[in-house]
């Protein structure tokens, strides 16, 4: 398991007012409650109206027991999302929040979730938000787990969402991919003990497939 940083970033930044720290500690807070974890949140970058975080949540627990709590509805309260005219969990009605509290936006670039046999990393999607789509990418790692442990015989120790085929168009800001599923949901990389190379999981055919330079790491904004 990955050792959290002692400080956040922007608990450091005196540029930051104390509607953005409070916002922050409260976010911080939802997060450890709802994942049970330790959570960073750093500052990657920030102006006025923008500013791009980088969060890590530390769990002290491996992949199976996170899925069984989050097909329980025990893991990350996606279940008890509030209700509304739009289904929303605690995390993105704290963001909500502390934006229009802040006036400012907050753009999750990554997100990571660090367990003890692997980490998760998820990476963000031009026109998407990473705390719109968690609840779709752990639900269908929860689906298709069988098949990147490679029927249950090798885990993963990382896991990144997403990454994409380099075509013609693959720098399009277009929300979906093949057969209009998110790009979320489409190929993961995924490293082995003992591999030197990126594997791809294909999450539509529930396969791994051959890696080759046709794929890449996805990218920020």
């Amino acid at each position: 398991m990955s050792t959290p940083k002692k400080s956040n970033e922007y608990i450091q930044n005196s540029a930051f007012d104390s509607a953005k720290l409070a916002g922050l500690a409260s976010l911080k807070r939802i997060l450890e409650r709802d994942f049970f974890c330790e959570t960073t949140i750093d500052v990657f970058a920030h102006n006025d109206k923008k500013v791009d975080l980088v969060v890590h949540l530390y769990c002290n627990y491996g992949l199976t027991e996170s899925l069984f709590h989050l097909n329980k509805g025990t893991w990350g309260s996606f279940r008890n999302a509030i209700s509304g005219d739009v289904k929303t969990s605690p995390f993105q009605a704290a963001l909500w929040e502390l934006e229009s509290n802040t006036n400012t936006i907050f753009d999750i670039k990554e997100l990571s979730i660090h367990l003890r046999d692997t980490s998760l990393i998820i990476y963000k999607l031009p026109n998407q938000q990473i705390q719109d789509n968690l609840e779709s990418i752990l639900d269908f790692v929860s689906g298709n787990f069988v098949y990147f442990t490679r029927g249950l015989s090798e885990m993963p120790y990382e896991i990144f969402v997403p990454i994409h085929e380099e075509t013609q168009n693959s720098f399009s800001h277009s929300e979906k991919g093949r057969n209009g599923k998110s790009k979320y949901l489409q190929f993961w990389g995924v490293y082995f003990e003992g591999d030197d190379d990126l594997q791809v999981y294909d999450v539509t055919n529930k396969t791994i497939i051959e890696q080759s330079d046709s794929f890449l790491l996805n990218y920020w904004e």
